[in-house]
């Protein structure tokens, strides 16, 4: 059985009429853009909607600044048609204390939270979007549902949109800890390693999802036969591989929602 949390991964299904695959470059990172349409749906076990992979062949990315303009790129297009400055909750899933799952909490630690500044001088001076920042955890830390606790969250902030970070599984080795996934259809936390959790998305949300992540961990029976038992492969520089994934997704994310914030000025927002 394929477990996968990224939809490039379906190989000749995405020959498929319901299934549309292009590929670009931007900014030197090569893209590859799946569609799927309702009957696509069905056919991959994967929500209707936009799916976004970039590829980092190169473990040490060279220019991490060139991956991270790609992913404001690709956010802002999926952030459509949430143009103006409205306000966004950022959430970054899964357990910190185990490192292939930690890369959603230690991606937020490197986004500023910027809400709270809403009604200073120095948030009208440098134009800045109210973003809130939120470090989710897991069900077996907190005892709540990671749906539950961020629909909760998002009834008290009414975000114009909620973007979700979280570590992902994949079926092919090429793409473990080398590829981003971007998607407005949301996550449903734990899916790629065979948990059944509620979704974040637009419909249990009942605001726009976007979801992004890394596929940190492989499960070893989608890649090897004879395989008795169910174990997860993760890389053995994992926790560079997390520390680096972090950065560029969270300078990213600030570039798509925070433009106008110089890296300084966010280190130093950072450090309040």
């Amino acid at each position: 059985m394929k477990r996968t949390d990224l939809a490039v991964e379906f190989g000749a299904e995405l020959n498929d009429k319901d299934i549309e695959m292009t590929e670009e470059m931007r900014n030197g990172v090569k893209a590859t853009c799946v569609t799927v349409g309702k009957h696509g749906e069905k056919l991959i076990g994967k929500p209707a909607g936009k799916y976004i992979t970039l590829h980092c062949d190169n473990a040490d990315i060279a220019d991490k600044g060139a991956v991270s303009c790609a992913l404001t790129h690709y956010l802002n297009t999926l952030l459509k048609p949430v143009m103006g400055w409205e306000r966004v909750l950022v959430a970054g899933l899964g357990n910190e204390w185990v490192t292939p799952d930690s890369l959603g909490a230690r991606t937020v630690h490197n986004i500023p939270a910027t809400a709270h500044l809403s009604e200073t001088a120095e948030f009208k001076e440098l134009g800045l979007r109210p973003v809130a920042v939120l470090e989710m955890g897991v069900m077996g830390q907190t005892g709540i549902e990671s749906a539950e606790y961020l629909h909760t969250i998002s009834k008290l902030l009414l975000p114009s949109a909620i973007i979700v970070i979280d570590s992902l599984a994949c079926s092919d080795f090429s793409r473990l800890a080398s590829t981003i996934q971007l998607t407005d259809t949301g996550i449903a936390p734990g899916s790629g390693v065979g948990g059944n959790r509620t979704a974040v998305n637009k419909l249990n949300m009942e605001t726009k999802v976007i979801a992004v992540g890394v596929p940190t961990v492989i499960d070893l029976d989608s890649v090897a036969d004879g395989v008795s038992g169910s174990f997860m492969v993760t890389p053995r520089d994992i926790d560079s591989v997390v520390g680096r994934f972090g950065e560029i997704i969270a300078n990213g994310v600030n570039g798509a929602l925070n433009p106008n914030l110089s890296r300084e000025e966010a280190e130093l927002l950072l450090c309040r």
